[in-house]
């Protein structure tokens, strides 16, 4: 015999007594699973009632019939009177009722639907707290894109302290941003006692380049940035920076001393010079483009031409050299936020207009000889079959069509005539 004694909700219940070598023989084994998951799933929904079982299996039926006393049925489903299946277990001192003897053979009777629903609006109360310091840093949607997302709960294995504290820590890096050049080790440390605290794989590190990459001061202008342009979007440095580079001509700042002296000279011979992505963040220059027109293109063969044709009556010119990396990423934020009118031109093709989409969406950049009619003006210019997945132009919503219906690419070298023409000052 066991004595069991049920959770005390407020009023002293005596121990109850189960016979569970009988209840054993009367309702375990694995044959009678299916019942008592059955039988234990009406308990939580409610307890009362009947319950039929279709498709039941001898076992089942013998069971049943054993222990309430009834003559053998014939039929393929079966059903199950709960209270007198209760009463019948109590009578013969089997366990004092049926969800008793549930629990003595299969464990606690859990609420799956409700521990859930109760975990849930604890994780909500605990994104709900760090709401107000969110939005004070310009990143309330990131608390609203974990929460339907999950993320948090399962960088936390699902501890609801540990989740407290991997928003703490996430949200202690973002008030130190922008950093200014700053390593990501050097900030990691500062904010974090721990130098390797924003490693790649390290769950703060995936909090705070989550809230980086889709909504600190409007993300990153790439659908999946890679780990550079992410910190560099902050002012973050990985390492030394040297290898992110973006090519310019004739980027107009204001005197100073250093970056912006050497800057002026390649100015006034008209020369392409390369910026690294440490430069623009531990020197970023005082660009003098307010309300002046800067001209973005994808291919460094147009900077290249500008340069060698229009010298210094050629107009002020980045190249993205293809999709933008960290660099260019971070000039063009630097030269919007100086006050400058981006226009952006890139290949006709669905990767070029896939850049041409997310700089677009992400600047206040203007689209650069890059509509359907453009393309039309140009229809005699033959290019390479048109490869990879369509995608709507989010400046113009015929150019998808004019595009697949042209069904050739048409490259920025094939019109560098007609862009040099105007970019003459």
């Amino acid at each position: 015999m066991v004595s069991l004694s049920p959770r005390d909700e407020g009023t002293e219940m005596s121990h109850i007594t189960v016979d569970l070598p009988r209840l054993q023989r009367l309702l375990g084994g694995p044959e009678l699973a299916r019942l008592r998951q059955r039988l234990r799933g009406k308990l939580l929904r409610g307890g009362g009632g009947r319950l039929t079982l279709s498709q039941a299996s001898h076992s089942e039926r013998a069971a049943v019939e054993r222990l309430v006393g009834r003559p053998p049925r014939q039929g393929k489903s079966l059903s199950v009177d709960l209270g007198a299946l209760s009463h019948a277990l109590a009578r013969a001192g089997v366990s004092g009722d049926l969800r008793v003897a549930l629990e003595a053979l299969d464990g606690p009777l859990v609420d799956g639907r409700a521990e859930r629903e109760d975990a849930r609006q604890r994780w909500d109360a605990l994104l709900d707290a760090c709401l107000p310091e969110a939005e004070r840093l310009g990143v309330g949607a990131w608390l609203e894109d974990l929460r339907r997302g999950g993320q948090l709960k399962r960088l936390a294995a699902g501890s609801e302290a540990q989740g407290r504290l991997l928003l703490d820590q996430a949200l202690a890096v973002l008030a130190r941003l922008p950093a200014r050049g700053m390593t990501m080790s050097t900030l990691a440390a500062e904010c974090l006692g721990d130098a390797h605290a924003l490693d790649a794989g390290r769950p703060v590190s995936a909090l705070v380049r989550r809230a980086l990459a889709r909504h600190w001061r409007g993300g990153v202008a790439l659908a999946n940035p890679d780990e550079r342009s992410t910190w560099a979007h902050a002012e973050v440095l990985l390492g030394g920076d040297i290898t992110s580079a973006v090519l310019t001509l004739r980027l107009p700042v204001r005197g100073g001393d250093g970056l912006e002296m050497a800057l002026e000279g390649y100015q006034r011979l008209a020369e392409p010079t390369w910026l690294t992505l440490r430069q623009l963040l531990r020197h970023p220059p005082e660009w003098d483009v307010e309300g002046r027109a800067v001209f973005v293109c994808e291919n460094p063969a147009v900077l290249a031409e500008a340069a060698e044709r229009l010298g210094t009556d050629a107009a002020p010119l980045v190249a993205t050299w293809g999709r933008p990396g960290a660099a260019v990423l971070t000039l063009l934020e630097q030269l919007e936020a100086a006050g400058a009118m981006l226009h952006y031109h890139g290949d006709f093709d669905w990767p070029g207009i896939s850049i041409a989409n997310a700089l677009l969406s992400r600047f206040s950049m203007r689209p650069w000889r890059m509509g359907g009619g453009d393309l039309e003006a140009y229809s005699h210019l033959e290019g390479k079959p048109l490869e990879g997945r369509p995608l709507d132009a989010l400046w113009d919503t015929c150019l998808r069509a004019t595009m697949e219906l042209r069904g050739q690419a048409l490259h920025e070298e094939q019109l560098i005539e007609v862009l040099l023409g105007d970019l003459i000052l």
